[in-house]
């Protein structure tokens, strides 16, 4: 073989084998993986506990579902342990310290999220490789979406503070095989992503050692206690807002004139409005019996007292129409209305005259006298003639000559001598017309009296009306106030009892 050959033979070789480094590794992955069984607990004697350190870094909390109560968080996971079946002489191997292997040919601890929420539990861990060093360290990190139950405390929505726990710990081997350490006393949260509806306040982590049924040894665990405060400006704005703004609408139905006829209309559309944010708050709640919402509650109570200013305000309606009845104003409420109320709502009230509105008394003075005549007086050119006078017994007028006594008294003409022998024949035709005339003068007056007794019951039943009318204008505006003043106290009474308050945190 010429040398030529040997030189292209050699070229070929070192174009096609892997370089010094690449072999030493190869060597080095045959050398760990031909005698391994991923199945046997590395430790270095079956008695002993094989030691775990575990860390957690919590990177987001993609989402906390308060009716199904479950918690999803992104976690980056850290197991560490020491494998004796994995370590080696680095200067053997190329001087090699550390060899990253596939997960699934190690053996690794069956750790597992114990308050698991996820069906799909084994494909939310994403594990690529396991970093081993020389000295038989393994480090094996893993990302994983988790789905944790949660015990979600509505009581004090959206003003409430979740505190949740992820309890990490090996399901089949006990404290006497599987040691639990933790890896860092304080959670991890230097990769942490804010989320926009939630804030963390703390992560706390505690090492347990708990006692199962199923089993007489120790299970230990590690404990990880995320601490949540909701941010709840969304919900003021778009549950907490609209209420309020309702609730003084529903308010205004006080302020609202009584013969418009919307007031009540008015607080039944309120409450239907109400009834359908109650209802979208119930659909994000836990169907649960234990707690109210703070939230829950103040719906509540802001319907009632709609509810009750509805009421009321048929109420004032009732009120505002009574002195239709014709039934005066009690004088303790007049005094009390008119006289505190009013001032005390600063109301200028037009309180009418009490005797303009009983208006005047008329009597009747008639003196039913034969067929029923009265005393009418007569204007005309003349002066004021009785015209009782003329109705006087024909025989009465004869025994004066034909001359009325009021005639005589005045010293009238003689007129009624020249007539004093034919008195009683010559004037029943005058007498009977004169009877006649003066009966329907009497039927005259009597129907304007009875016109003007009409007219002053009128003014009378006006007069009742409109005091009713003001009584309820007085109690409509002093309900007013004492709804505003309710409304205001309860708002801010409830919103402010959680302990976590923080009515416009950003």
């Amino acid at each position: 073989m010429t040398p030529g050959i040997l030189v292209t033979l050699f070229c070929l070789a070192a174009a096609v084998r892997p370089g010094v480094g690449d072999e030493a590794e190869y060597r080095l992955t045959r050398y760990l993986m031909s005698n391994y069984d991923k199945s046997v607990r590395p430790s270095y004697k079956a008695a002993d506990a094989l030691n775990i350190t575990f860390g957690l870094a919590l990177t987001q909390i993609i989402d906390v579902d308060e009716r199904n109560q479950i918690l999803t968080t992104n976690c980056w996971l850290n197991q560490m342990w020491l494998d004796y079946s994995l370590q080696w002489n680095a200067s053997d191997f190329g001087n090699i310290q550390v060899i990253r292997l596939p997960a699934e040919k190690l053996w690794k601890p069956d750790i597992i999220l114990y308050n698991n929420a996820d069906s799909q539990y084994n494909t939310a861990i994403l594990s690529t490789n396991i970093i081993v060093t020389s000295d038989g360290n393994v480090t094996w990190l893993s990302s994983a979406i988790f789905k944790s139950s949660c015990s979600i405390n509505v009581e004090f929505f959206p003003f409430d503070e979740q505190k949740c726990v992820m309890k990490f710990a090996s399901w089949t081997y006990d404290g006497f095989q599987v040691n639990l350490v933790i890896q860092t006393e304080e959670g991890d949260l230097s990769n942490y992503v804010t989320n926009g509806e939630w804030d963390l306040i703390d992560m706390i982590v505690e090492r347990n050692v708990v006692y199962y049924s199923c089993c007489e040894a120790p299970y230990p665990d590690i404990t990880y206690h995320i601490i949540l405060r909701r941010r709840p400006l969304f919900y003021v704005f778009n549950l907490i807002l609209p209420c309020v703004l309702i609730t003084g609408i529903a308010l205004m139905s006080f302020y609202m004139p009584s013969d418009s006829g919307e007031k009540v209309t008015l607080g039944i559309t309120t409450l239907l409005s109400m009834t359908v944010f109650l209802m979208v708050i119930g659909e994000s709640m836990p169907p649960t019996s234990e707690k109210l919402p703070l939230i829950g509650l103040y719906y509540g109570v802001t319907i009632s007292l709609v509810s009750f200013a509805t009421g009321l305000s048929v109420v004032t309606l009732n009120i505002h129409h009574r002195g239709m009845r014709g039934r005066e104003v009690p004088s303790f409420v007049k005094k009390i209305v008119f006289s505190y109320m009013a001032k005390m709502m600063c109301i200028r009230l037009d309180i009418p005259d009490p005797m303009g509105g009983h208006g005047h008394k008329f009597t009747t003075n008639i003196n039913h006298m034969g067929e029923g005549y009265g005393s009418i007086r007569e204007y005309g050119s003349g002066g004021n003639v009785e015209m009782s006078d003329r109705l006087l017994d024909p025989e009465v007028k004869c025994e004066n000559g034909g001359i009325t006594p009021s005639r005589l008294a005045t010293g009238g003409s003689l007129h009624g001598t020249a007539h004093a022998a034919t008195c009683p024949s010559a004037h029943i035709g005058i007498d009977t017309f004169e009877r006649h005339f003066i009966r329907v003068l009497n039927k005259v007056y009597q129907t304007i009296e009875k016109n003007e007794i009409r007219l002053a019951e009128q003014d009378r039943r006006d007069t009742i009306k409109l005091e009713w009318q003001q009584v309820a204008l007085v109690v409509d505006r002093f309900l007013l106030w004492v709804f505003i003043v309710a409304t205001i106290a309860s708002t801010f009474g409830i919103l402010y009892k959680s302990p976590h308050t923080k009515l416009f945190t950003v």
